[in-house]
């Protein structure tokens, strides 16, 4: 079977408080809300520019479950700087994560729990 025209277009993050996960995401990101009129249950965020994919919140009544199946990898080619600045804007380093020898990723946790990595790109 073709793929034809199927392709991925966003990707989707529970959240349980929207406000904080759109001003999180945005700023981490540089990202804008797709629409001007709020929604309490979902909200994508967009690249301004549109040449990155689009983020997705969707409003959950849980926290994230162990063990995680799906989370983001984020690149760049300044790691540490990047990892300082999303902290400030309150994600927290994942410490106890069983890093391998000479790993170049860094996980943090969103505020509300979702897992993510920082990948040095260069």
């Amino acid at each position: 079977m073709e793929v034809g025209d199927l392709y991925l277009a966003t990707v989707v993050v529970n959240v349980q408080d929207m406000h904080r996960a759109v001003a999180f995401w945005s700023a981490a990101l540089g990202y804008k809300p797709r629409e001007d009129d709020w929604d309490p249950a979902f909200m994508m965020l967009v690249d301004p520019t549109g040449r990155r994919s689009s983020l997705s919140l969707q409003l959950s009544d849980a926290p994230p479950k162990e063990p995680v199946r799906v989370h983001l990898d984020l690149y760049t080619d300044y790691q540490a700087r990047h990892v300082e600045r999303l902290v400030k804007l309150g994600a927290t380093r994942v410490e106890d994560w069983p890093y391998p020898k000479g790993a170049d990723f860094v996980v943090l946790r969103d505020p509300d729990g979702n897992e993510f990595c920082i990948i040095d790109h260069a």
